[in-house]
């Protein structure tokens, strides 16, 4: 073998070894450039539930009848005196084959 030929032959081996010693941290890189993609769109999931929340807050504040609306309606709460009736859908009965 030539002198030039081993020179080639072990440029070659350095570069596939290389290769292969890099291939799991590209794998970690891989796994944690999807991970920080998935906590940055949870960041801005909650940004915009925050500011939701925010201006429900604010309204609840600012109108008491809102609050009340909200109590009535998610809660069950009545006033004094007031009864709530509640009427049940009764499914259609399906025939059996």
């Amino acid at each position: 073998m030539r002198r030039r030929d081993r020179k080639k032959y072990l440029l070659l081996f350095i570069c596939l070894f290389f290769a292969l010693i890099s291939i799991p941290r590209i794998k970690n890189l891989i796994s944690h450039c999807r991970q920080l993609q998935y906590y940055n769109a949870e960041i801005e999931r909650l940004r915009n539930e925050n500011e939701m929340l925010a201006a429900k807050i604010k309204a609840m504040k600012a109108d008491p009848y809102y609050a009340e609306k909200l109590l009535r309606e998610n809660h069950g709460y009545i006033k004094e005196g007031e009864y709530i009736y509640r009427v049940e859908k009764k499914q259609a009965d399906v025939p059996l084959r």
